[in-house]
């Protein structure tokens, strides 16, 4: 997984990348979970098509608030063609991630 900073990710929005998105903070215990969660399915065939970036929110909450409504942490969030499609709040398991993904592709 690749850390961004914010220009990184407006640009990935700007430029229609298909990618996982995990808002996280480095002082949230299940955000830590939720990393280990997506280095886990990041090169599955599941995931082929998607990068899977990690946004550190105390870089720049403003931009996040502004541009996420971010409400808690971990947030997931998924984009295709730089559009927002999915988002969740809390933990999700493998299986979820790789479901939605399945879902977004049906």
């Amino acid at each position: 997984m690749i850390q961004l900073t914010t220009e990184e990710l407006k640009q990935k929005i700007d430029d229609g990348e298909n990618f996982v998105l995990d808002l996280y903070a480095t002082w949230c215990g299940p955000c830590k979970m939720m990393l280990n969660i997506l280095e886990s399915v990041s090169g599955t065939e599941a995931m082929k098509n998607y990068n899977i970036y990690k946004f550190d929110i105390d870089s720049d909450r403003d931009f996040v608030i502004e541009n996420f409504s971010l409400r808690s942490v971990p947030t997931v969030k998924i984009f295709q063609e730089g559009k927002e499609v999915f988002s969740k709040v809390g933990v999700m398991s493998q299986t979820e991630i790789t479901n939605q993904i399945s879902i977004l592709h049906s």
